[in-house]
């Protein structure tokens, strides 16, 4: 019979914030290279987003900074 894994929602959730991470720092690449095709509003809302989900996932427990 196999054992239950206890870390397996830790591991898990651990991948899940690692993605997170990397999609943050290409939609802020994304943002760099396509500046001029959009408005100042529309890349402040979005600098705004990813702001917000960098805190949330520096501020939770058990995260990797």
């Amino acid at each position: 019979m196999p054992r239950n894994d206890g870390n397996k929602y830790k591991n898990a959730d651990l991948k899940k914030i690692e993605l997170t991470l990397r999609n943050i720092q290409k939609n802020e690449e994304f943002l760099l290279e396509n500046a001029e095709e959009l408005s100042a509003h529309q890349i402040k809302d979005v600098k705004a987003h990813l702001a917000s989900k960098t805190k949330h996932l520096e501020e939770t427990e058990g995260t990797i900074k």
